[in-house]
């Protein structure tokens, strides 16, 4: 991947330390890049360019970390690793079974009764052996152990999806966060130019300072909260902690997301997806009446608890939907307006300070889009992650 350095971890985990301690893991250490020959691994030509390009986009995030992620590709590495380990020695035994079969065959031939017995026992022994590591390669990959990965990296994707949607709402209120800031102090400036002429009271010299303040006091904060998240966001991805790649914006949230939601059809597929209630259902079945009873009260639990969270889980979506239609409507009335007002400075027709009161009242309806814009497409991943299993069951 362009820009980026190749990480080599200090020590390959093993595939059940890495099973086993995945989610205990904040970060990862950025891993291989590029890679090179492997766009035959299933990405088109143009897919396969953005991956390895320096920009970070948000539809890119699964393709990322599945690549690159050192945690994440480890896994499925290791795996295959050991597959392929498990084939070739198969292969060998095998090809060692055949030698003593005709070594077998040769003193059968000539009565050998004390070797045609050793080659015997040996021949049995290396068909049993190479089976079950023939049976154990083809079994690496199966079903149930995919899954289990698939969750592992699915829960890596979110972390980062989150991390960018954090990034990305940070920048955005930076951008606008500045502008007031900028305008909050021409404002704290007029106030106290006409406080020395006596056109303005001290209480709006104080309002006009304390606006100003606790916007270059939020700047600052959210200045560490960029700092902070960069790196996680970084090496969750791909690249080195220090690394420079450019994150692209977040497009706006694509509501027709909301429109492909099926609440019942949904429910059921968190409810046969979700980690928690598969293991309840394939629990031991009991050995009385009174444990069964138990094993399906607790199952019928868990399905209820999944039923109503989902509910809740939409419910926030449709709110989140609602607060974000108003706040566009708000941001695109205030573009408007803007226009207007604009015009009439220019002209002459609108004073200093009115003007600077109706460009912060813009830049507040554009934070309020802002943020509202942020908190449907979180609630819309939330929702769809809880549909593909990955939800708390309270």
């Amino acid at each position: 991947m362009k820009g980026r350095k190749r990480i080599e971890p200090a020590a390959i985990l093993s595939l059940s330390l890495c099973i086993g301690s995945i989610f205990a893991i904040p970060a990862c250490a950025a891993t291989v890049g590029p890679l090179g020959d492997r766009v035959e691994s299933g990405y088109d030509a143009e897919t396969w360019a953005r991956l390895q390009d320096n920009v970070l986009e948000y539809d890119e995030i699964p393709n990322l970390v599945h690549e690159y992620n050192s945690v994440v590709s480890n896994i499925w590495e290791d795996l295959e690793e050991t597959k392929r380990t498990l084939e070739a020695n198969a292969q060998e035994l095998e090809s060692h079974r055949w030698k003593m079969e005709k070594l077998k065959e040769t003193a059968q031939e000539e009565y050998d009764i004390e070797n045609l017995v050793n080659y015997a026992t040996q021949e049995a022994i290396l068909k049993a052996v190479a089976s079950q590591m023939d049976s154990a390669s083809r079994n690496m990959l199966n079903r149930t152990t995919t899954a289990s990965l698939q969750k592992t990296e699915n829960q890596f994707v979110k972390i980062a999806q989150s991390l960018m949607i954090s990034y990305d709402s940070l920048r955005k209120q930076r951008e606008t966060l500045g502008k007031l800031e900028e305008l909050y102090a021409e404002q704290y400036k007029l106030a106290s130019d006409k406080h020395a002429l006596g056109l303005a009271t001290e209480r709006e010299v104080l309002e006009a300072q304390t606006n100003q303040l606790s916007a270059r006091s939020t700047l600052a904060s959210i200045d560490g909260g960029l700092l902070q998240i960069r790196p996680t966001l970084c090496t969750m991805t791909g690249w080195p902690a220090d690394g420079n790649p450019e994150v692209a914006l977040i497009p706006t949230v694509d509501l027709s997301r909301i429109d492909a939601m099926n609440l019942e059809e949904d429910t059921r597929g968190a409810i046969g997806n979700n980690s928690t209630l598969i293991s309840q259902r394939t629990s031991a079945k009991g050995t009385s009446n009174a444990s069964i009873s138990a094993r399906l009260d607790i199952i019928n639990e868990g399905d209820q608890k999944l039923t109503i969270k989902m509910k809740e889980l939409y419910d926030d979506v449709l709110s989140k939907k609602k607060a974000y239609e108003a706040a566009i409507d708000g941001y695109q009335g205030a573009l408007k307006s803007k226009a207007g007002y604009d015009r009439m400075y220019q002209l002459g027709l609108l004073g200093k300070s009115d003007y600077l009161g109706t460009e912060i009242a813009f830049y507040q309806k554009k934070a309020a889009w802002e943020t509202a814009d942020t908190s449907l497409l979180l609630a819309i991943e939330t929702y769809e992650w809880a549909v593909k299993g990955l939800t708390e069951i309270e």
